[in-house]
């Protein structure tokens, strides 16, 4: 897996850019709803209609503010939303960051994530050792030529054949890029028409295709369906017309078998609203909403923190 190996690279060869800030002493001890623990929390999401209907969905937001520190949101779609800070820590600033994956390896955890800095793509990680309650911070440098892209999404698909991993990069030259990364950022495809988009997060991976749930500047939702075969050519339908307008940032999560549990923020207004989306089938597709809540945290960069083995999204 692209993305295992990058991560690997950087705890095993513990390289550091000028980019990396050492990790401050401002977390808590870690608990079940620690920014450590989101990820190990990712596998126990319900993944049937069974489980969903006795539990109640949830996903994991990490978030970085202007001040380059670290944090966000367990949340819990249940009624009214449950939502718990996560324990903040010194990272660094980041334009636009790809979901952050869980790993553990004896008496460490960590996370690893893609994110965009200034002109340069880097692969980042964050590794508690032991008993320690703030992470340390690393970063390798996977390319530059970066500064013209405003958002990065990523699939990663590691549940049967045709495993693949892929970053999706919205360009201002109004075109969606695809990248394989290991050692650094591989082009496979792209397709214009994407300058209305202002936001986009991934809500299906499977052996064939990677689904993307776009929202543009106008506030209408779209689907964008991308095979994994070359050459790209996605898919587009719409989902809504209109009426998300408000919101910057989208971060998806699997709930039960087909669904998706959405949470789109506000960055005007510090606020975020949670939906259940269900399988995805254009104008037809169920969105209902959970509610809000205050992202007291501030940030401008959202993504979503999973375990590297899941689960699995299937959104469309």
């Amino acid at each position: 897996m692209r993305l295992r190996r990058v991560a690997l690279a950087l705890a095993g060869l513990g390289l550091v850019t000028a980019a990396a800030v050492p990790a401050a002493a401002t977390a808590a001890k870690p608990g079940p709803d620690s920014f450590r623990n989101a990820g190990k929390a990712a596998r126990k999401l319900p993944t049937t209609n069974a489980q969903a209907a006795a539990t109640a969905c949830g996903l994991s937001v990490g978030a970085v503010n202007t001040a380059g520190t670290a944090g966000g949101y367990d949340v819990t779609a249940t009624r009214p939303i449950t939502v718990k800070p996560l324990d903040p820590y010194k990272l660094f600033g980041v334009r636009s960051s790809a979901s952050w994956y869980q790993e553990s390896y004896g008496t460490a955890d960590f996370f690893h994530g893609l994110v965009l800095q200034g002109d340069n793509l880097y692969g980042a990680i964050t590794t508690y050792a032991g008993s320690a309650t703030t992470p340390t911070v690393r970063t390798i440098k996977l390319g530059t030529g970066w500064r013209g892209f405003s958002q990065i999404t990523d699939s990663n698909y590691v549940y049967g054949a045709n495993e693949h991993s892929f970053l999706y990069g919205l360009h201002a030259n109004g075109s969606l890029y695809r990248y394989t990364v290991e050692d650094t950022a591989r082009s496979y495809g792209s397709a214009p028409g994407f300058g209305s988009v202002k936001a986009m997060t991934l809500i299906a991976e499977t052996a064939t295709y990677d689904t993307l749930l776009v929202l543009t500047k106008g506030g209408a939702l779209y689907t964008v369906h991308v095979p994994v075969k070359l050459p790209m050519k996605p898919v587009v339908k719409q989902v809504r017309a209109s009426g998300y307008a408000a919101f910057d940032s989208l971060v998806a999560q699997r709930c039960g078998a087909t669904s998706t549990l959405l949470t789109a923020f506000d960055h005007d207004t510090n606020t975020a609203t949670v939906y259940a989306v269900s399988k995805a089938t254009g104008t037809s597709t169920v969105i209902k909403s959970y509610g809000n809540f205050n992202a007291t945290f501030g940030a401008k960069v959202h993504f979503l923190l999973t375990s590297s083995g899941g689960p699995q999204r299937l959104g469309e």
